[in-house]
Formats: C-alpha cells, sequence, structure tokens
C-alpha cells in the first residue's frame, strides 16, 4: 500500500513544504478515525482524507495558513462536528498540524525520524512514533519526534533528545488498543511535557494472496494497494505482470509455480484464488486446504464450479468442515455488471467486511 510514509518520504525529496495532519482524537458519530492522516502540500491533499466534508475543508485551509509561515509549527486543533460545520454528526475530531516549511536541500536532520520509520515498516516491525506536542524544557522542544520498535527490547533506550518519562509511558500505551494516545508526562524536574503516541502494527495488517494475475486481478490491484492490507500477488507467468502499469510498491509479487508458493505465505491469509486454470484453480485450494490455516478461501467462478470442487474435494477424504469454507462464486452477482472492474469492486467489498469485523472483534 502507498501508505503515508511513502507518500512523506516522496513529498521530503522532492523539497516541498508540507503539512501533515494526523487525527488523533474522536468522540461521538465522525467521518474519520484516529490515525488517519494527511499529507498536504497546498495543492490537493497529496495522500489521505479525514472524511471530506466541511471538516475537511477547515483542516485544511488551517494546513494552508500554517504553510504561509516563516518557522515550523505543530498544533492541536479541536473540530466540534455540529452546525457550524455544517455537519450533524454530533461529537467531535481532534487534528494535529505539523507544518515542515523552508526545507534546505542539504538538511538530512529532519526526516532521520522517517528513514527509521520507512525502515521498520518495510522490516514489517511493530513500532510507535512519539512526538512531544507541547513542552515546558527547553531541552525538549516542541516537536521532537523518536521511533520505538515494540517487538525489541528498545523500550529502555536511553535518548538524550528524548525524556526517559516519555519513554516509559510507552509501556502504558501498548496496553491500550487505541491508535493514537496523547499523554502528560512530568519530569523530574517538574517540568510537563505533553506527548502523542501513535501506533504502527504492520504484524496485525491482513495478508492477502491473489492468485493470478489476469484482467481481473489487475482490475483489484488499484483498490487493494489503497487498504490497510499485505497483498501478495501470483503467477507463473511474469508476461501477466507486465502487462500492470500501476504502482507496484506495496505488492509482493511473487512468480513461480502457483501451488509451490502457498507454504511461505503467513498464517490466517485471506486467500482469493482467480488464475486462467479450472484445474490449477482447484489446486491451489486444494493445497491451501492441507494448510488448514488460512482465514478465507473464495475461488472465482459459478455455483457450479464451487459445487464440482468441494464435490471432488469432499471425494478426496477433506472433512465436511474443511470444504465448506471455500467459497464459490464470490463477490456479488450482478445480471449486467460483468466488467472486471465491477467485479473487482464486489469482491474487494466482501473484503472489506471481512476486515471490518475483524477490527470489531479486535476493539471488544
Amino acid at each position: 500500500m502507498m501508505d503515508w510514509m511513502q507518500s512523506l518520504e516522496s513529498t521530503h525529496n522532492q523539497k516541498l513544504n508540507y503539512v501533515v495532519l494526523s487525527v488523533v482524537e474522536t468522540k461521538g458519530s465522525t467521518p474519520c478515525r484516529a490515525g488517519d492522516k494527511i499529507i498536504y502540500t497546498g495543492q490537493s491533499p497529496m495522500f489521505g482524507s479525514i472524511g471530506g466534508g466541511n471538516l475537511e475543508y477547515q483542516a485544511l485551509n488551517h494546513a494552508n495558513h500554517l504553510l504561509t509561515q516563516n518557522t515550523n509549527n505543530i498544533t492541536i486543533q479541536k473540530y466540534p462536528l455540529g452546525a457550524t460545520l455544517g455537519q450533524c454528526c454530533g461529537g467531535f475530531v481532534k487534528i494535529m498540524f505539523e507544518s515542515f516549511v523552508n526545507q534546505r536541500s542539504d538538511s538530512t536532520s529532519n526526516n532521520t525520524w522517517l528513514e527509521n520509520c520507512l525502515d521498520l515498516a518495510n522490516k514489517e516491525s511493530d513500532f510507535i512514533l512519539a512526538t512531544i506536542i507541547h513542552s515546558e524544557a527547553d531541552k525538549y522542544p516542541m516537536g521532537t519526534k523518536v521511533v520505538l520498535p515494540t517487538n525489541q527490547n528498545n523500550l529502555n533506550l536511553k535518548l538524550e533528545h528524548f525524556p526517559k518519562e516519555a519513554i516509559d509511558s510507552t509501556h502504558q500505551t501498548l496496553q491500550s488498543s487505541k491508535k493514537v494516545t496523547m499523554k502528560e508526562c512530568t519530569l523530574t524536574d517538574k517540568q510537563k511535557i505533553d506527548v502523542c503516541y501513535e501506533q504502527f502494527s504492520s504484524s496485525q495488517l491482513q495478508s492477502v494472496a491473489i492468485f493470478g494475475a489476469g484482467h481481473i486481478a489487475r482490475s483489484l490491484m488499484p483498490i487493494l494497494t489503497q487498504l490497510p492490507i499485505k497483498v501478495y500477488w501470483i503467477d507463473d507467468r511474469q508476461s501477466q505482470f507486465d502487462e500492470y502499469l500501476g504502482d507496484i510498491g506495496s505488492i509482493k509479487q511473487i512468480c513461480d509455480d502457483f501451488t509451490l508458493t502457498i507454504n511461505d505465505l503467513p498464517k490466517n491469509t485471506y486467500c482469493l484464488v482467480i488464475t486462467y486454470s479450472h484445474q490449477i484453480d482447484f489446486e491451489i485450494c486444494e493445497k491451501i486446504i492441507a494448510r488448514n490455516d488460512f482465514c478465507y478461501l473464495g475461488v472465482i467462478g459459478s455455483k457450479i464450479k464451487g459445487k464440482r470442487f468441494r464435490d471432488r474435494l469432499r471425494h478426496k477424504g477433506w472433512s465436511d468442515n474443511l470444504v465448506s469454507q471455500l467459497i464459490c462464486p464470490i463477490g456479488v452477482k450482478h445480471a449486467f455488471l460483468q466488467s472486471p472492474i465491477s467485479i473487482a469492486v464486489s469482491i474487494t467489498s466482501e473484503l472489506l467486511n471481512f476486515i471490518d469485523n475483524k477490527q470489531k472483534m479486535i476493539a471488544v
């Protein structure tokens, strides 16, 4: 997925002035959630949305104001979603604005934290990004950041540019299911700082394996790369991959025998089988069932194809419990809308429902 870090890296490397808008708190009914971001350069957003409407319009107006300043700023703005914004949600949204202006061509210190984030993200490691949003201590100015991996013993690091008290508070953040937490920390000299902790959990992203790189799969990719998932795209024909002209920076393409790649997939992978051959589809399904650690197994085709596949699997001795988990057809059947993109949207809708239900269970 072309996520906010990659977009921010591209923006920074172009030496553009920009503002990062981060939703840090929501209450009630809102069009966005904590953790949503926008990367804004003064034109249309380079990345992201916070729900559109007047909320986003007003937030981008404030971002435009920050871009006119000569110094970097970090502010928290609260937006009640009532009559003043022309929205009837009834809750409120708090947004953190971080401006980066007058980017010097020879400056590299500003993006050290970003490089650390990207490095950990590429390694699929979980981490916390902590930002000082208010400070009474000259030693720790507003806007100071630190990146803390959560799967190592690095929470006890001694960092001169970041107070130990704030790092110690990270332990409490890890025990929370919230993606974003704001906390006041009291230093040993009684000075106070406010810190925003953002959790990034790559290990919790849903893995999705697409078997096949035909016209439907190529229609799926521009949609899937915008979702918070890890995409594995598998086909035994490099020529099919070459026909896809979209961004592949966040896709793991695997050109190999279909069935040989299955054992290398993560556990609880969401599997979509849409190859060019019914026999290959069946062999993939049997191999996935044999692993018996998938979270979803869907095959493109008709009800007749699905019944035949399940009958063949039962005849080969696979249990009804496993065989019944094979879903075919997938997506919503439409009488007239049968183009590759309409099929791709229909398939994606089922995936979104699955991810949403999974997140609801985690939040409970």
